[in-house]
């Protein structure tokens, strides 16, 4: 998802980068606690029938369920920033806060659009100045990495 601001007062340019997570933490618990009924329902039913062996594959398929979505919930939290000002482009990558800070001179920094020679994979955005370069949105849809590059392309050749 690309979310642009644009503060009039500094001329300043935001743009925020982040993962379209349509699964909000409280419906990942909702799900987990439904999963985990209906196998343990269905796990208690087979021990009941003799096939007690069930059970610990059960648990350990729902312990493998949660470890997936809380690996899915934090990939969600990622987020990259890039403010551009009259004489600096800053991007800041990381989780609940930034990470990783790069920043570039705006008047010498290059944006890469790269396809992939293989078809169906997905292009490569980057920022890169003097042998430095940062790759930007590779969390983003074929779709809105094209909305960013044109927009990148637009802030960063106006001054």
């Amino acid at each position: 998802m690309v979310e642009s601001e644009h503060d009039a007062d500094t001329g300043e340019k935001t743009i925020v980068l982040k993962p379209n997570g349509s699964l909000t933490r409280g419906q990942a618990y909702i799900l987990l606690i439904f999963c985990g009924v209906l196998m343990g329902t269905v796990a208690g039913f087979s021990a009941a029938l003799g096939a007690w062996l069930v059970l610990p594959f059960s648990g350990l398929e729902w312990v493998l369920l949660a470890y997936c979505l809380h690996l899915s919930l934090g990939q969600s939290r990622e987020r990259e920033v890039i403010t551009i000002t009259d004489d600096l482009v800053r991007v800041e990558k990381g989780r609940d806060r930034p990470e990783q800070t790069y920043k570039f001179q705006r008047a010498w920094v290059m944006l890469h659009w790269i396809q992939s020679p293989i078809r169906g994979r997905p292009s490569r955005l980057t920022l890169s100045l003097h042998g430095k370069e940062v790759e930007i949105g590779r969390f983003l849809v074929e779709s809105e990495r094209q909305v960013l590059a044109r927009e990148l392309k637009f802030l960063l050749s106006s001054g």
